[in-house]
């Protein structure tokens, strides 16, 4: 392995120590593994992280908002070659989004993505699904884009919905 090669991959295993260690000064929760392996020397040697996972809070009250957790993340090159802390491309993404009582509102799943944690963002042009058990309400599509400060969901193609039938049942009348 070549100096300049080790240097890279220490340049990288810093700054994802600096970017945990912010995160958690945010109100935010990091957990990753150690790093595994390298993406081609293309996308700036970037490490990949398996396991990875980060959880945001209300910085006012501390409540749980959103987690995302993945199989392997990535940072996400940057167009001068260098890595962008907040953005990672993800593997096997899971985001949980929580109600004020922390608990879970709707969940998301995508085989393949970005995320932002900045922005609370989220996208791709692939598959995904998003079900929401509370009301059995359930989406599968390709291409989506997640705000996750206004917790909208887009859909930009193939958008397939499956609605329970627990929806239509009348309400109990009133005594």
């Amino acid at each position: 392995m070549s100096l300049m090669n080790q240097r890279s991959r220490l340049a990288t295993l810093l700054g994802l120590l600096a970017f945990g260690a912010w995160a958690q000064g945010n109100g935010s929760t990091v957990s990753t593994n150690a790093p595994t392996s390298t993406t081609p020397a293309s996308r700036a040697s970037a490490a990949t992280i398996r396991q990875w996972g980060i959880s945001l809070r209300d910085n006012s009250t501390g409540r749980l908002q959103l987690r995302f957790s993945s199989t392997e993340a990535s940072p996400a090159p940057s167009e001068k070659g260098g890595l962008v802390p907040s953005l990672w491309d993800v593997t096997g993404l899971r985001l949980e989004s929580f109600q004020p009582d922390e608990t879970s509102d709707f969940i998301i799943e995508s085989p393949s993505c970005r995320v932002n944690v900045n922005t609370k963002d989220v996208g791709s042009g692939g598959s995904f699904t998003a079900r929401r058990e509370s009301d059995g309400v359930s989406v599968r599509g390709n291409g989506f884009q997640f705000d996750g400060t206004e917790r909208r969901l887009t859909v930009s193609n193939s958008v397939h919905i499956e609605l329970r039938t627990r929806l239509f049942q009348p309400k109990p009348a009133s005594p």
